[in-house]
């Protein structure tokens, strides 16, 4: 979006809110209600432990309240068309992704560098927490709050009964293992080919041939086809592929099939975010290895590889939030609270990017991954979403399918990469 403030796209935004004027006018004039835009709607990951500190919030602060309005996958856009009309919420608890990485910088939502310092919570954060969420000029975009790690699930129950006695580390092993698992009929390995959790993982397979400054520069530029390092990559996912890693119909995929394949121990391996660690069943939990993605003995990494990340969620304060600074401040200040930060972690799963917590003693897989995830057993690849532009995540996405159906060519799968960037 080049101009928040045009006459045609108010008159646009404006209608939309008209239609839709539940979750897209969100904004009161009561100074007393703060407006808070989220994901945190009913059933989904960590909604019960929000809902639970906002009633806490409410009862320590008598007389302030907390309006809530909640979009799924759509906020990015919900909260622009609110915004274009002056009617967004006071606070939005989002991930930095997409849309959002341009905010700042068009005057969408403000810098929040003072505040965090003048409201004295600056030696609560990481300090790499706040490098990710600060942009090219100097700006913290957001508060820093909630991270992730992203590592290899693996259900070691299903490689014994398959003859598996260790954990693959590299490709040669893990091909061993998938020819295992194939012979006992157990599925090697499951992933949303159609969608992002898909995406994420071929660029993190990718990464196996293709070092983090080349990695860095593709996922910015596309030149997929043009980077020998990427096509080596990709020619190793072709190969992982074609020697049946992944369940029937991958290309097919999104993460909540992802999820369920693993849930049920209908597959034996699955890269998994935090928020999705945390929801493991109890009986496949303990039956669940973390670790990294087996790495050619010939590639980059030196160790099995993961991501982490800084920017699963943040506090960010809009224009109408700064209307609202003192009850703003009251309300920010409380998420940063150590014993309400605990509760997320505790019964979320969440990984927050706070200092002084402790791990989870109720959801002992999210701790573990933390433990993993940051130690010396595995190799940190880079994160595609930190340099891929907006316009292209949602076109990468849907060039991802091409890549997970079986005997598509290196050379259709880049080329099917590179259109993403020019679409």
């Amino acid at each position: 979006m080049k101009r928040w403030l045009s006459a045609a796209a108010l008159a646009v935004a404006a209608a939309l809110v008209t239609s839709c004027a539940g979750p897209l006018d969100p904004r009161t004039d009561d100074p007393d209600t703060l407006v808070v835009h989220s994901r945190f709607s009913a059933g989904t990951q960590g909604a019960d432990v929000y809902a639970r500190v906002v009633r806490q919030f409410e009862r320590e602060n008598p007389g302030l309240h907390v309006k809530n309005v909640f979009n799924g996958d759509d906020i990015f856009n919900s909260f622009e068309t609110s915004r274009l009309a002056h009617k967004e919420a006071d606070v939005l608890l989002i991930n930095l992704y997409d849309k959002s990485f341009s905010w700042t910088g068009l005057g969408a939502t403000p810098p929040v560098d003072r505040y965090l310092r003048d409201w004295h919570v600056t030696g609560r954060v990481q300090p790499a927490a706040l490098k990710a969420w600060t942009d090219e000029k100097g700006r913290l975009r957001a508060f820093p709050w909630m991270g992730f790690t992203w590592p290899l699930l693996v259900n070691k129950d299903l490689l014994r009964k398959a003859g598996v006695a260790e954990v693959p580390r590299t490709t040669d092993a893990l091909l061993s293992t998938v020819r295992a698992l194939r012979a006992h009929g157990i599925a090697p390995l499951t992933v949303g080919g159609n969608d992002w959790s898909g995406q994420k993982f071929l660029m993190q397979v990718m990464q196996g041939y293709l070092g983090p400054e080349a990695a860095r520069r593709v996922f910015a530029e596309g030149g997929y086809c043009d980077e020998p390092a990427a096509m080596k990559g990709l020619r190793l996912f072709a190969d992982l592929r074609d020697a049946g890693l992944f369940v029937k119909g991958a290309q097919g995929l999104g993460a909540d099939q992802m999820n369920a394949d693993y849930f049920e121990q209908r597959a034996a391996m699955m890269p998994a975010i935090s928020s999705t660690i945390a929801a493991v069943p109890a009986k496949v939990a303990s039956a669940t290895e973390v670790t990294g993605f087996p790495v050619p003995a010939d590639g980059v990494p030196p160790r099995p590889s993961l991501y982490n990340g800084l920017t699963s969620t943040g506090i960010w304060l809009t224009p109408n939030g700064t209307e609202k600074l003192s009850l703003s401040r009251k309300f920010i200040s409380f998420l940063y609270r150590k014993d309400v930060v605990q509760q997320f972690i505790d019964d979320s799963g969440y990984v927050m990017n706070l200092r002084d917590q402790r791990p989870s003693s109720k959801l002992p897989l999210v701790s573990r991954s933390v433990e993993v995830s940051h130690g010396p057993d595995v190799s940190e690849v880079v994160m595609p979403d930190a340099y891929v532009p907006a316009a292209v995540s949602a076109p990468l996405n849907r060039a991802t399918s091409i890549a997970y159906t079986p005997h598509t060519s290196t050379t259709a799968m880049c080329e099917a990469l590179d259109t993403a960037y020019r679409s």
